[in-house]
């Protein structure tokens, strides 16, 4: 819908990002889609977006964002957007 949105407002996207997109098990190390399988890349193939990032389910994130530490949080997830939005 987003997509649209800014297609709508000839707006560009410069990357997707699907937030809460799978939890990792710290017990198996295997990834789990709690919520079901994300539609990201396959939106972002649908409008010729070149970047996405996939964030998982982190308790870690959100204590640190709770205790006002958010630069604690490893980001690494996002740095193609970040390259995207650099490059643009």
């Amino acid at each position: 819908k987003a997509v649209r949105m800014a297609d709508m407002m000839k707006k560009p996207v410069l990357g997707l990002v699907e937030n809460m997109s799978f939890f990792k098990c710290p017990g198996c190390g295997g990834e789990h889609h709690i919520f079901g399988a994300g539609k990201a890349e396959e939106t972002a193939a649908k409008y010729g977006i070149g970047a996405v990032a996939k964030l998982p389910i982190d308790p870690d994130v959100a204590a640190s964002v709770d205790k006002g530490r958010i630069e604690w949080c490893d980001t690494s997830a996002l740095d193609n957007i970040l390259d995207a939005v650099l490059r643009a």
